[in-house]
């Protein structure tokens, strides 16, 4: 929140005094404003100018004729910076020469920001479009200014090689792929690998045998007559 301190001055030079000392205690210099009555000015131009920093509607008109008599105004739009701002600058215009303003709304709260946050989309549906008021162009998407479509027919490809080659196409001149049967083995013949220097089956079709001694499953030991249990 924002709290906006109005206070009338007896003439310019006494505002931009008290301005500096109110922006010597931290308060920032965009934050404080001074207004005066300048020569050549309308009434319409001071009431812009007393909107423009924030015065109270209600006060704008009451300030704008003081100020048109001579004297001079001073906004403060205390924030968070510094800390406690709106305590100190109150304290401050208290201890100022100030003049009375009359029943007028000097102090009070600014809601910050918008009440609604702007949507692009709603607000600006067209935000890429080149104002009128800025060029002699009537309006339209800035693309249509290059001579650009912004949408366009795309059809359908296989490559990304204009005519729809294959990039390998380029250094290997052999197809891809083959309709060739597929072999069990990469040698010419179909032959296993091992057969070039191993004559004798991997398979055998005879019986399996519970030993690997000829002759059946006897112990080792009998061969030698000795008993298996003792």
């Amino acid at each position: 929140m924002t709290t906006v301190i109005t206070r009338l001055f007896k003439d310019e030079a006494s505002a931009r005094d008290a301005a500096k000392k109110i922006m010597d205690r931290g308060v920032p210099r965009r934050a404080c404003s001074v207004i005066a009555s300048q020569e050549g000015e309308g009434a319409k131009d001071l009431k812009a100018r007393l909107t423009s920093a924030k015065v109270n509607e209600a006060a704008v008109d009451p300030y704008a004729k003081h100020i048109d008599k001579g004297l001079a105004a001073v906004v403060v739009r205390a924030t968070y910076i510094p800390l406690t701002a709106a305590t100190i600058v109150r304290g401050m215009m208290a201890g100022f020469d100030t003049v009375g303003a009359g029943d007028v709304v000097d102090d009070y709260y600014m809601p910050d920001g918008p009440e609604r946050t702007p949507s692009i989309l709603l607000e600006h549906p067209r935000f890429l479009t080149v104002s009128p008021k800025r060029t002699e162009y009537e309006g339209g998407p800035i693309t249509s200014g290059f001579g650009m479509r912004l949408l366009s027919v795309r059809r359908k490809r296989k490559s990304a090689i204009s005519g729809g080659g294959f990039k390998s196409r380029a250094f290997w001149p052999m197809p891809l792929l083959s309709t060739k049967s597929r072999k069990r083995s990469v040698i010419s013949g179909g032959r296993h690998m091992s057969k070039s220097f191993w004559p004798m089956p991997l398979l055998s079709a005879s019986k399996r045998s519970n030993s690997v001694i000829k002759g059946g499953d006897l112990p080792f030991s009998r061969a030698l007559g000795w008993p298996a249990v003792s």
